[in-house]
């Protein structure tokens, strides 16, 4: 059986549960689709998510057998409100079902789920060489590109950067939303653009940036945007979210394909500025099409580390009532074509 559970944390504390298992040769649970620790970097903080302990933003299913966790599924609502990113998808190890059979029921209930709500596309990432990309191709899902993670280990120390041209660099402010998705269209291939659909700069500017309103970003903490303004563009932005206790820094960093000058001295700023804060790793995911930041990433002493498959599946939505489908008159009428040389007619009335 599946259904809803409201404590939105539990695929948190399973994967925790899991990788301090496997620092022990166990296995807790087998997570195809799993979010990093810095990839949680809009969420709320911890003192405000417990007080909180729902967030409207996630959905989350189990899937058991007379009160045994089988597996789990969760989802979170993109800022437009059209799409779900599959955070976690898992299955437990001490079972009697196959994997397989649970992960399919579980992603094709996030799938029925996702067209009852109105959800237009369902986006996941999923490891490279994952057998259980099968599953996904055999539910509609379509691999579009592939992100890689590069990190830093702080053994290569960087310059001070001071090669990069400070008159440029900028504190984010929104209206620099409309530029900075100028650069996603510059670097982005047209199949990826058609796969995401981000035609809109604010809602784009809110996925990446996240929101810019100072009671939310006062418990979220830790993060910092620049861009470099051109003057006729940008031509880059620079994200920093820093890392707390084990969890590593993150560096996010687009830049324009007519200034991937900008690429190495910003990832010397960055590092040097995370760094002041603590020693710790940085992460960085850059898509495999972005080869001026891959470039740079390694000169400045990043080191590829894994590589994850973007998937995305197209929802049709559920007309439930006459009114939610669109008609330019209040009245129309399809021809069906009958048996033999009778022709029946068919009226839908608003």
């Amino acid at each position: 059986m599946i259904r809803p559970v409201l404590f939105v944390d539990l695929p948190g504390i399973i994967y925790t549960m899991d990788r301090r298992a496997r620092s022990k040769q166990h296995e807790y649970a087998n997570f195809v689709c799993w979010l990093e620790p810095v990839e949680r970097d809009f969420a709320p903080a911890p003192l405000l998510r417990n007080i909180l302990r729902i967030n409207p933003a996630s959905r989350t299913w189990i899937c058991e057998d007379h009160w045994r966790l089988l597996g789990f599924a969760q989802v979170q609502e993109r800022p437009s409100r059209r799409g779900w990113d599959l955070s976690y998808l898992a299955s437990m190890t001490n079972r009697t079902i196959s994997s397989e059979e649970i992960l399919t029921a579980l992603l094709d209930y996030a799938l029925e789920a996702a067209a009852t709500h109105g959800i237009l596309r369902i986006f996941a990432k999923v490891e490279d060489d994952a057998p259980e990309q099968e599953l996904f191709l055999r539910s509609g899902f379509q691999r579009y590109a592939r992100e890689l993670l590069y990190v830093y280990n702080g053994g290569q120390q960087p310059a001070d950067g001071t090669g990069l041209n400070l008159s440029s660099l900028r504190r984010w402010h929104r209206h620099y939303a409309w530029g900075l998705h100028q650069i996603y269209r510059a670097t982005t291939p047209q199949r990826v653009q058609m796969a995401e659909l981000l035609d809109s700069s604010e809602e784009y500017a809110q996925l990446h940036v996240g929101t810019q309103n100072p009671m939310t970003a006062l418990f979220q903490g830790g993060s910092e945007n620049y861009v470099c303004d051109m003057g006729v563009r940008l031509g880059a932005w620079l994200r920093l979210c820093r890392g707390h206790g084990t969890t590593p820094h993150r560096i996010c960093l687009n830049v324009h394909p007519e200034h991937t000058d900008l690429a190495e001295p910003l990832l010397k700023f960055g590092i040097n500025r995370l760094l002041e804060y603590s020693a710790q790793r940085i992460y960085c995911f850059v898509r495999e099409y972005d080869t001026g930041v891959i470039t740079a990433l390694r000169n400045s002493g990043f080191e590829h580390d894994s590589t994850r498959v973007l998937l995305v599946r197209h929802v049709a939505r559920l007309a439930m009532k006459s009114s939610t489908v669109p008609l330019l008159e209040q009245r129309a009428a399809y021809g069906l074509k009958g048996l033999g040389t009778v022709n029946s007619r068919q009226k839908l009335m608003r």
